[in-house]
């Protein structure tokens, strides 16, 4: 089949605008050259407020743009376009359902725009713990290597530090702390460097490198009020608590936790720090009384759920209901793949491997042993 043009003259393009104006009353079409360049001006800017983390601060501008009814009918049009998912995407909204419109019309925005384009759909799959984005942002990286905008390469490494992290590939995402850690010293973008240095820690807990993760996590606690806010106090804390977990220090752990508590960030993970290690001090009752509270905050997204499968297998678990909690494990056991990264699966494992023990049966203990042996082994 022969490829058709479907360009369009424009003077043709013009006099089917005319036309249309005249049908339409009160419409009008800007047809000012310097409009796309307004546009792909303004583009620039919102990857570098993101590069700063200073989006809220860019969020008037926007607004005022895309108020401006010449701005979308106009021959930048599918700027625009990318303009309103950022706007989206920059005041928490579901900046989602525009990618595939973008994604469609790519070869129709310059190199810069692309490059973001790809990465904005490399974080819509992050949130959808799709790994697909890994290539998302291999496409943005790619196309940004030309684009002179300070620490946007940087930016770019560190989402798929995350996306490696997230799919549990530490030795993948290890190699680009030094990259994305020069690309934001040379752009000054230093509230990314804490960022990236949290990050860090994570990859070394993956990595199994305890006290080297734990001195970051103690530098950072030190600094981060001279740049940041006790949100991010918090997420240390409860990074610092899972690493204190891990090495099997329960009562740090709870105590770690019960610090990001306090500071009014109750971030879903650190519950199973809090129930895990309680039962694990032998402390059923607080054990308990942890994952109630959890129960009660009825959280919606997806991570938070599997959380909660995982903390009512625990419940079962310790209330000694052990019908339902064979089946509630038996459910969650195949959803461990998927959310690898929240690294429950040694928990689930020890809990099955105890009650098939307890009950002496030995046919449903083996294949759970395998699992837990296989799991070790990566």
């Amino acid at each position: 089949m022969p490829i058709v043009d479907k360009t369009i003259r424009n003077e043709d393009f013009e006099a089917v605008i005319r036309f249309y104006e005249h049908k339409k009353e009160g419409y009008s079409f800007c047809f000012e050259e310097e409009k796309k360049k307004e546009a792909n001006t303004l583009i620039r800017k919102c990857i570098t407020a993101f590069v700063y983390r200073s989006q809220k601060d860019l969020v008037p501008e926007l607004e005022t743009y895309l108020n401006d009814p010449s701005s979308l009918h106009s021959y930048a049009f599918f700027e625009t376009k990318l303009i309103e998912t950022t706007y989206e995407y920059f005041t928490d909204q579901e900046f989602q359902k525009r990618l595939p419109f973008l994604i469609q019309h790519m070869d129709l925005f310059d190199q810069t725009a692309r490059s973001f384009i790809y990465d904005l759909q490399g974080l819509s799959k992050l949130r959808a713990y799709d790994e697909s984005a890994i290539d998302c942002f291999q496409s943005a990286k790619a196309l940004s290597v030309l684009i002179h905008i300070p620490g946007w390469l940087g930016l770019i490494d560190y989402h798929l530090i995350i996306t490696y992290l997230r799919a549990m590939l530490p030795h993948k995402a290890f190699p680009l702390f030094e990259e994305s850690g020069r690309d934001f010293q040379n752009a000054g973008a230093h509230r990314r460097i804490l960022n990236l240095r949290f990050n860090q820690a994570q990859c070394l807990m993956k990595m199994k490198l305890y006290e080297e993760a734990d001195q970051i996590h103690l530098n950072l606690l030190q600094t981060y009020d001279q740049v940041d806010t006790k949100r991010f106090a918090a997420m240390i804390y409860v990074n610092f608590s899972w690493s204190q977990f891990i090495q099997k220090h329960y009562q740090e752990a709870i105590n770690l936790s019960r610090k990001a508590v306090e500071l009014d960030y109750d971030f879903c993970d650190l519950y199973i720090t809090l129930a895990y290690s309680f039962y694990k001090l032998g402390e059923i009752p607080s054990a308990l009384a942890a994952i109630e509270q959890y129960k009660i905050q009825e959280r919606t997204d997806d991570r938070s759920k599997m959380i909660l499968l995982f903390l009512e297998v625990l419940e079962s678990f310790l209330l000694k209901k052990y019908e339902t909690f064979e089946h509630q494990a038996q459910q969650l056991v195949p959803k461990l793949a998927q959310w690898k990264d929240l690294e429950i699966d040694p928990f689930v494992y020890e809990m099955l491997i105890a009650h098939y023990k307890k009950t002496n049966n030995e046919h449903a203990l083996c294949p759970v042993l395998e699992k837990y042996i296989e799991y070790l082994k990566n």
